[in-house]
């Protein structure tokens, strides 16, 4: 009975924590709804540029039935608005307000939704279409309110720039880093298909299954799959080793949420040759299915 009933208040107790931590709203872009008036589509939640555009045919953020997890993922296309010269709006969506400066030609994403966790990662995944020497970018804001200061705060900070092609669905972490111990008011996500001070008409990209992860960096997402990473920290080499078999994809990202590398993991070793890696501290995630199953971090010294 004692037992029975320690698994009962475990059960209790670990069921309210799940339900204390925030998630992104909509992050897997199934919900969208029809503008009433132009007739455009949007997901909901997400403030895009759409309606500044659609009054001249052009709808940058658009739904895609090509989606990494469920029905729909969420479509970003830069495109190019004839006025009297180049202006390029990039495909954008955020949680925040998506506000155009037309006097300067010029385009901000502002504000955000209520939020009072501090997760370590935002994660999701991508297909990536950047034009030459452009990038996608997804970043995460956490700010809060100083009433001392009389201004707002950024709490912590989380960004990934991808310049590569991406022609698959790809997992990606982007780590967050914090600058102060506060508690946040309001969050920020914004996915852009260009970078904002140049954008360029032909960058586009896909973005599925955001969420926030907040066992990153901390321990494995599942017990049942203990990962050893030896020697930490490493220095030309790095192994992996599994308690189970897996036919899984691995990723490492930089502490900035790049992603640095990929690979099909089958069997439970792993091998990488980490001698063109900087010193510093990395993050892996492992991915079965479109779900990630473990995650950790390690070291490179030299």
């Amino acid at each position: 009975m004692k037992k029975s009933l320690l698994s009962f208040f475990a059960l209790i107790l670990a069921s309210t924590m799940m339900m204390g931590q925030q998630q992104v709203p909509n992050g897997d872009f199934e919900d969208w709804q029809t503008h009433m008036q132009l007739g455009f589509q949007y997901p909901v939640g997400w403030d895009n540029p759409n309606t500044v555009l659609a009054l001249f045919g052009l709808t940058p953020v658009t739904p895609s039935t090509d989606a990494a997890h469920g029905s729909y993922s969420c479509y970003l296309e830069s495109k190019l608005l004839s006025t009297d010269g180049e202006f390029v709006i990039p495909g954008v969506v955020t949680l925040g307000t998506f506000v155009v400066d037309y006097l300067n030609s010029t385009a901000t994403m502002e504000g955000g939704i209520p939020f009072t966790d501090r997760p370590p990662a935002l994660t999701g995944s991508y297909k990536n279409f950047p034009a030459q020497g452009d990038s996608t970018m997804v970043v995460v804001f956490l700010t809060r309110y100083m009433g001392t200061k009389g201004k707002r705060d950024t709490l912590g900070i989380g960004a990934m720039f991808s310049k590569q092609t991406v022609e698959n669905w790809t997992n990606f972490a982007v780590p967050i880093n914090y600058y102060s111990d506060d508690t946040p008011d309001t969050m920020n996500i914004v996915v852009v298909s260009s970078n904002m001070i140049q954008p360029n008409k032909d960058s586009k990209m896909y973005i599925d299954n955001l969420a926030f992860d907040y066992s990153f960096g901390i321990g494995e997402t599942n017990p049942d799959l203990a990962t050893s990473v030896f020697p930490n920290p490493a220095n030309n080499e790095l192994s992996m080793s599994f308690d189970r078999e897996l036919d899984a994809s691995l990723s490492i990202f930089s502490n900035e949420g790049q992603v640095l590398y990929t690979a099909r993991v089958r069997g439970n070793e792993h091998h990488i040759d980490v001698s063109a890696f900087a010193s510093g501290t990395y993050y892996f995630a492992i991915f079965e299915k479109n779900r990630k199953t473990g995650s950790g971090q390690f070291i490179i010294s030299r």
